[in-house]
């Protein structure tokens, strides 16, 4: 399974547009090569190099395995909570240098059923034992 972001550009620095110095839209993916036993897909999007904790900044689920691209401003699947408990896209936003922002794919055997606005820890709770195959994709922003 591959993940590319079509607007990235200037190796794997995330355009502004997507983040808090810009319109603040969640970016544009394409999902290619999915598994063809896979019922659905799950998008986790994290910074890793929060300072307290990693942060969450934007989860959808129960996307149909058969979906190719995920839209910029993407609003037809359920939303996951984020790290500030809302169900929406948070862009990027470093407080200082620059982070890591890590978009992860799952291809799993099943749809989750939960209702929109559960937590990273139900999702995964719930994927547990039904991931048929994982794909990243890693973007880089930092505050000038």
């Amino acid at each position: 399974m591959i993940l590319i972001c079509p607007t990235l550009k200037n190796g794997n620095i995330l355009p502004e547009r997507y983040t808090c110095r810009g319109e603040g839209f969640s970016p544009p993916l394409e999902i290619k090569d999915v598994p063809k036993d896979a019922k659905s897909l799950v998008l986790i999007m994290f910074d890793p190099d929060a300072p307290l904790k990693t942060f969450i900044h934007w989860i959808l689920y129960d996307i149909p395995a058969s979906t190719g691209k995920i839209r910029e401003n993407e609003q037809r699947f359920k939303k996951g909570r984020n790290s500030l408990f809302k169900k929406e896209y948070f862009p990027p936003c470093p407080p200082c240098g620059v982070h890591r922002y890590v978009f992860e794919v799952y291809a799993i055997d099943k749809f989750l059923n939960l209702k929109e606005g559960a937590s990273i820890r139900k999702i995964k709770k719930e994927m547990r034992g039904h991931v048929i195959e994982r794909t990243e994709l890693v973007t880089r922003f930092g505050k000038r």
